[in-house]
């Protein structure tokens, strides 16, 4: 065999080769391109399946956030706490038409017993200046539900109660309200209230 006959043969086996060679890139390349189209769609599937399971998880923290908030021992709009239940007004009267619009929803204006009810009466009462059952009307301090009322168990603001006179209404300050602190304040002031329902056993 001449060297001509040589280099004809590996001329045609690298011709062979060449094809085959494409071949096998252009497979791969279709793998690939498979691989990464599926990967996509686990992705995208992973994706759905994450944002469903989010999605009811934050609906069930809703409703059971919810349900604590509404409990059932109160009234819409009553929130629960200890042995009562709470109402924030959201309309401003004087003292003694607030005592009546609580009494009209069988309960009262707020009686504070200790310092747990005051910090709760702060964290819902958002800042807001609420009035609450005490007066001294008659010359001593007193709670509406005959509460006796204790001097080392008050939260009144520095200064406070001063009977402050310059208010126009005429007299003293003989009805208290609440945001942070106590504050003795002219009775026909118009301020939001607090009314407390004790639950019944």
């Amino acid at each position: 065999m001449d060297d001509l006959e040589i280099r004809s043969m590996k001329n045609t086996e690298n011709v062979k080769e060449i094809p085959a060679a494409r071949s096998t890139k252009y497979r791969v390349i279709l793998i690939l391109g498979v691989l990464l189209i599926v990967a996509f769609l686990v992705v995208v599937i992973l994706t759905g399946l994450l944002f469903t399971y989010y999605k009811s998880i934050k609906e069930e923290m809703t409703h059971l956030k919810n349900e604590g908030s509404t409990d059932r021992t109160c009234s819409e709009e009553w929130i629960h706490y200890e042995l009562s239940c709470y109402y924030m007004s959201s309309n401003r009267q004087s003292w003694n038409v607030s005592r009546k619009e609580c009494q009209n929803n069988m309960a009262d204006l707020m009686v504070i017993n200790s310092e747990e009810e005051m910090m709760f009466l702060r964290d819902n009462a958002f800042g807001k200046y609420l009035w609450i059952g005490l007066t001294d009307v008659d010359g001593t301090w007193q709670w509406v539900d005959g509460t006796p009322y204790d001097p080392n168990t008050t939260f009144w603001k520095a200064n406070q109660p001063d009977n402050w006179a310059g208010h126009g209404h005429g007299g003293g300050e003989d009805c208290v309200a609440t945001g942070y602190d106590w504050n003795d304040d002219h009775c026909l002031s118009k301020l939001l209230y607090v009314c407390e329902k004790k639950i019944s056993c």
